[in-house]
């Protein structure tokens, strides 16, 4: 089990990401159990050698301005919290440009781990 502080900021968790496939780089994703997918932003995956208007495959997400198709790709590798994945579908779509964060850490990386938040003690603790 791994600790570590918990830090809420702008209104969400935020979770420094890295995420790699020819080059590496690091994002500002907010911790969202509500989403199913990670969602990164096109310019994070054009820096990592990855092409999203290539994709074949669409998937539907729900914004405040109502539903949008975004293109999902495969990721080479993912880290967040220390713990690392390979081969990661997420979706690309670009945030409102007030958002504080580049992207949503979703679900489909978060179900490989158990997670505990303690909001009083500010901790997060997650392990797999």
């Amino acid at each position: 089990m791994s600790k570590y502080p918990l830090s809420i900021e702008f209104g969400v968790i935020v979770v420094y990401t890295i995420i790699s496939g020819t080059h590496t780089k690091i994002v500002k994703l907010a911790l969202d159990t509500g989403a199913t997918y990670t969602i990164i932003p096109f310019e994070a995956a054009f820096a990592i050698g990855c092409n999203p208007t290539a994709s074949k495959q669409k998937i539907e997400i729900v914004t405040a301005s109502g539903i949008e198709y975004a293109p999902l790709i495969t990721i080479p590798f993912i880290k967040a919290f220390g713990f690392e994945l390979k081969n990661l579908h997420v979706a690309c779509h670009n945030l409102p440009p007030r958002s504080q964060v580049d992207g949503l850490l979703g679900l489909n990386f978060l179900h490989h781990f158990d997670i505990g938040l303690y909001f009083l003690k500010k901790s997060l603790e997650i392990s797999k």
